[in-house]
């Protein structure tokens, strides 16, 4: 009877030590697979955190370079935005400036007639300005008489104004009166004779 006890026992502690070393098998291999995981993610974060240090110096630095370069270009910028400001108070000026505008309608009369081309305008008559959505019209007439080649000609001064190339104030046709005439000078150029309505814009 004692010996039977006696193996009992032997086989129970037998056993006993299988579960524990399984236990702690598995307490080794979640020991190991935490730590491998918890490596993995530090290491990922680590990596991310140098690239991040990286990118943020060359971010840092392209910063500094276009700072630089703003620095140096800074009168040029400054220098442009003047010439911008000046050509639209002259295209898009702050009130209706007759002056100026009357002006450049001389200067196109002074440009477009030529000894065997003629362009003369005979009258302007000025209206009083109307206000439109954001901005102002002065409407005026003009009697103009001219050869076929200086009228397209000035059709397309009126085409191309506002254009911050020519310096033009902003103006465009809303009406024209046609009368052809032959003319008796000596270069036999047919002549029209034409009025127009000219809306010249100006700011509020």
């Amino acid at each position: 009877m004692a010996d039977i006890t006696y193996e009992m026992l032997l086989k129970r502690q037998s056993l006993y030590k299988k579960a524990y070393a399984f236990l702690c098998l598995i307490l080794i291999l979640s020991i190991g697979f935490y730590s491998y995981r918890n490596w993995t993610e530090y290491a990922l974060a680590r990596e991310g955190l140098k690239q991040n240090k990286e990118f943020a110096n060359v971010l840092s630095e392209t910063v500094g370079n276009e700072k630089a370069a703003y620095e140096l270009e800074k009168d040029n910028y400054d220098h442009f935005d003047k010439e911008i400001e000046k050509k639209l108070s002259a295209i898009y000026p702050v009130g209706d400036d007759y002056a100026a505008l009357t002006r450049q309608i001389d200067l196109i009369e002074k440009d477009l007639s030529k000894k065997n081309s003629v362009f003369e305008i005979s009258s302007i008559d000025y209206q009083n300005p109307a206000e439109g959505s954001g901005y102002y019209i002065l409407p005026l007439n003009m009697s103009i008489r001219s050869s076929g080649e200086n009228f397209t000609k000035f059709l397309h001064l009126m085409e191309n104004s506002g254009a911050l190339t020519n310096n033009m104030r902003l103006m465009d046709l809303s009406s024209i009166t046609l009368n052809f005439e032959d003319s008796q000078e000596e270069t036999q150029e047919d002549l029209t004779s034409f009025s127009v309505q000219v809306n010249a814009y100006f700011q509020k």
